[in-house]
């Protein structure tokens, strides 16, 4: 049974320098984009749950996976608790909209994916353009591996719940 062409699949790469990225049906590239910011009352840039929410009720995808993460080595508190902060956000908005979802661990992903463990940045952005070549134009910037890993994420997506 094949999905209908109007079915998308989200990848999400938490935290404010993250993004959203999303594949149609066939597991072609269809969408990305950052992670809508606000600064805070301390300077510190994080999610802005409302922008968020626009993103997702635009293109509605029929599933989300979103890259679990946690603590980082060598973060401080301040660090740690904002970036806990943007993924309890990103699992608010997918609640409140009611939106299929399920979380991975980065190196289950890297590893489908077949980025190698220890790989810079840069490994997932390539990865991204060979995986969906019509996303390349997406992917220019040296910052947009949010955007790489959030479309390899979406692009995981869809082989786990559009492939039919």
């Amino acid at each position: 049974m094949t999905a209908p062409s109007h079915i998308l699949f989200a990848g999400i790469d938490p935290g404010v320098s993250g993004a959203v990225g999303l594949v149609d049906h066939a597991g072609n590239f269809a969408a990305v984009a950052d992670m809508p910011v606000l600064p805070s009352t301390t300077g510190r840039k994080q999610i802005d749950p409302a922008g968020l929410a626009a993103i997702l009720r635009q293109h509605t995808p029929a599933f989300v996976l979103v890259e679990r993460v946690g603590p980082r080595p060598g973060e401080g508190a301040v660090g740690g608790f904002g970036f806990g902060h943007s993924f309890g956000c990103i699992l608010g908005v997918l609640g409140a909209l009611e939106l299929p979802h399920d979380l991975i661990q980065p190196a289950v992903w890297k590893r489908r994916a077949g980025i190698p463990a220890g790989s810079d940045k840069a490994v997932s952005v390539a990865t991204a353009k060979r995986a969906l070549p019509h996303a390349a134009a997406h992917l220019t910037r040296v910052k947009d591996d949010g955007r790489a890993e959030a479309l390899l994420l979406a692009l995981q997506a869809w082989q786990a719940r559009g492939r039919q």
